[in-house]
């Protein structure tokens, strides 16, 4: 079951963002009512088979001012991933990582519809403002960037007088052409779906004098209220004990659908749901054990009406969040442990309805507890004081 009904601006989201930025349109991606979530990024598209990959530099390169490091050793070294144009980066709403909308610098670029703007924090801070172009990253931090094609593909020339990185896609596959510029505050790149001339135009209007980069804060990653929360589904911080999870949801090797035992403490018997609100599905998993995950998803009747999810999980109290710290919150939860997870008073009322569906995770004996969705956090409080323990 893919984990991506609680993050709707998480990694897939971008894939549909980005793809809308490139052939025009889009608009904010809709949740799947869910407590199971995505990785914070996507795998990155491969191209179509037809079309024969060319091989990326070997070793890194200086062009420009600009050090370009081939793929394979850029993140092992520790650089971040977000100062990528790689789908699997992180990009979420701003407000994500305590990034008010009014700190983004604001650009204005000629030819460009404007269709949202997406930040990333690890280790340096990365704003990418999609448009119906193409992509535009700013990001602080040191003159790096990573690469993903062969040496033919890349020259040097100037942008406003500004040493710039060109490259040319031989075998374009959603961009066609991207540069990359040496800024005061760090690099800008611009990606676009159409000619070389078209994104000189466009990183011709970024002003460097005007651009600060706002400092934002990290994903939250540590243990509060006795619940440990990580932010890398690939990495060692993944959960430790119990399912594994990926990009795709559960990827323990063996874990397959099963029947839910009965009078297992892992199963979902509520005592309380929302006016209109029932039983869309329920099933369980298995990781090696008899069982150890159920989930179930509760839908309203009328048509288009936002659902939410119980997820019961067994061992290793950990969950995986991107928030900052200041979306999550220590409480109780009929005398259990329990962090809710919810925008902070300073996030515009209608974009928390609209991109931030609450997570209440509970610390139980066997595990963890976790209802979420687009439902008040007064009302998933209610649910899962109403469980059955």
């Amino acid at each position: 079951m893919p984990r991506n009904g609680l993050v709707p601006l998480a990694g897939l989201a971008l894939v549909a963002l980005l793809a809308a930025a490139c052939g025009g349109g889009g608009g904010s991606p809709t949740a799947v009512p869910s407590p199971t979530r995505t990785a914070a990024g996507s795998t990155t598209p491969t191209p179509p088979a037809s079309v024969a990959s060319p091989s990326p530099i070997a070793s890194p390169i200086v062009v420009a001012g600009i050090t370009l490091s081939p793929p394979d050793a850029w993140f092992p070294q520790g650089r971040s991933l977000c100062a990528s144009l790689a789908l699997e980066a992180p990009y979420l709403a701003p407000e994500v990582f305590s990034i008010r909308q009014e700190e983004l610098p604001k650009l204005d670029l000629p030819g460009q519809d404007q269709v949202g703007a997406r930040a990333c924090k690890d280790g340096i801070t990365a704003i990418l403002y999609l448009s119906t172009k193409g992509p535009v990253i700013l990001a602080d931090g040191p003159h790096e960037w990573p690469l993903y094609s062969p040496t033919d593909e890349v020259s040097t020339g100037e942008v406003d007088g500004r040493p710039a990185v060109f490259v040319v896609f031989q075998q374009p596959f959603m961009f066609s052409n991207m540069i990359v510029i040496a800024e005061k505050f760090g690099v800008s790149a611009v990606a676009v779906a159409g000619t070389l001339e078209e994104a000189k135009q466009i990183a011709a209007a970024i002003d460097p004098d005007k651009i600060t980069i706002p400092e934002g804060k990290n994903s939250f990653k540590g243990t509060l209220n006795g619940i440990r929360f990580y932010n890398d589904l690939r990495g060692e911080d993944n959960r430790k004990e119990g399912c594994l999870w990926g990009e795709t949801g559960v990827e323990t090797p063996g874990s397959d659908g099963v029947e839910i035992p009965p009078g297992t403490p892992l199963d979902v018997i509520p005592s309380y749901l929302p006016e209109g609100y029932s039983l869309y599905r329920k099933y369980g998993t298995t990781c090696g054990s008899p069982i150890d995950l159920v989930e179930a998803q509760y839908f309203a009747p009328a048509p288009g009406s936002p659902g939410f999810g119980i997820l019961r999980l067994s061992g290793e109290p950990a969950w995986y969040s991107h928030y900052s710290e200041d979306w999550l919150a220590a409480e109780t939860v009929d005398g259990h442990p329990a962090v809710f997870i919810a925008p902070p008073a300073w996030v515009p009322a209608a974009s928390a309805v609209r991109d931030y569906p609450v997570e209440l995770v509970v610390r139980e004996d066997f595990g963890l507890t976790v209802v979420g969705g687009r439902i008040s956090l007064e009302e998933a409080k209610r649910v899962a004081e109403g469980l059955n323990r």
